[in-house]
């Protein structure tokens, strides 16, 4: 982004101190003109009395005038004033992300409020409105993967995508944990950003799909891809509770808290430099999220240029044609009688 301003200023502010002393000079001159005593003395003015003021006359009374007016310019002329723009060009660089998210059946349970399902919605939309100069595609999985929102910079495009995830979108009676982290990374094969994350979302163990979470890591990590993994769900291991047909149905084990699952997020994030995250409830969601943010900062660069140019020269020819004027009307046309 170039952003222009037109900018003026005084190379040598520190000039336009003496701006009082042309006034002060002509407080003097005029001070000095009073007490000066008359070259030639008469005995009896009366006899002037009602000659009209001369033109030159009135010219004389003006010259003080015109040469503090060119002491004036002068100074303003010595500060160097100049005009020109300012030209600031800002460019961002990004972090390119791919939000991997886990929409099998077991997100229904309902240890967050009002379900797994739908606090991961608010969480990651929370995260994409803090996302301003990124890409970021989404991807869903649950017995296999899809894309739900390819790259984009639109990010209320992508919160859209994600605010209509809904149960059953994609077959979702198993998990396919490596098959959306493997997609989730090709999203980001061809990216040119500084920075390519991937943050993996899910509460169960891979149980599905073609290729397994350890292979899925090992791709990522080829490609320089960082990946965050954020297991969710209850420590405990008596199960979950999930709405199926309006009955509460406890799925044994299906927490991804349990050893099983964080063991294998834990050895992804290692093996690709990222980092792994359990979240128990919604405020613990939204402070992983805030915590990613953090970590993966979009780096600004700002630079700017200048390019003035002089404009003493407005001031200072008036000065000197204005002292000009005044030595050659004191020299040849205003002479004073000794």
């Amino acid at each position: 982004m170039n952003t222009q301003d037109m900018i003026y200023r005084f190379l040598h502010p520190w000039w336009l101190v003496a701006l009082p002393l042309p006034f002060v000079w002509l407080l003097i001159q005029r001070r000095m003109e009073r007490k000066r005593s008359p070259s030639i003395l008469f005995s009896d003015l009366s006899v002037l009395e009602g000659i009209p003021i001369t033109f030159a006359q009135r010219v004389h009374y003006l010259l003080p005038w015109i040469r503090s007016f060119a002491l004036l310019l002068g100074i303003l002329a010595m500060a160097r004033p100049q005009a020109g723009n300012i030209q600031f060009n800002t460019s961002s660089l990004g972090v390119d992300i791919a939000m991997v998210l886990d929409v099998s059946g077991s997100m229904q349970a309902q240890d967050f409020r009002p379900n797994r399902l739908e606090a991961m919605k608010e969480a990651a939309i929370r995260f994409i409105r803090n996302r301003e100069s990124d890409r970021i595609s989404v991807i869903v999985f649950g017995e296999s993967a899809g894309v739900l929102c390819p790259p984009t910079l639109d990010m209320g495009a992508a919160e859209l995508f994600v605010a209509a995830i809904q149960d059953g979108m994609i077959r979702n009676h198993s998990t396919a944990v490596g098959e959306g982290l493997a997609l989730g990374v090709s999203k980001l094969k061809d990216s040119s950003a500084k920075s390519r994350v991937a943050i993996l979302l899910t509460d169960g163990e891979n149980n599905s799909g073609k290729i397994p979470p350890m292979q899925a890591a090992e791709i990522a990590k080829s490609l320089n891809v960082r990946v965050y993994t954020i297991g969710m769900g209850d420590d405990g291991s008596g199960g979950a509770t999930i709405m199926i047909g309006g009955q509460r149905v406890t799925i044994p084990g299906a927490p991804a808290g349990t050893p099983p699952a964080q063991d294998t997020l834990k050895e992804i994030a290692r093996i690709t430099g990222g980092q792994f995250f359990h979240a128990s409830n919604e405020r613990g969601l939204n402070q992983i999220y805030d915590e990613i943010n953090k970590l993966e900062k979009t780096e600004i660069e700002s630079t700017q240029t200048a390019d003035f140019n002089e404009r003493f020269m407005l001031f200072w020819y008036p000065a000197l044609f204005l002292l000009a004027l005044e030595f050659l009307a004191r020299a040849f046309w205003l002479r004073r009688l000794p």
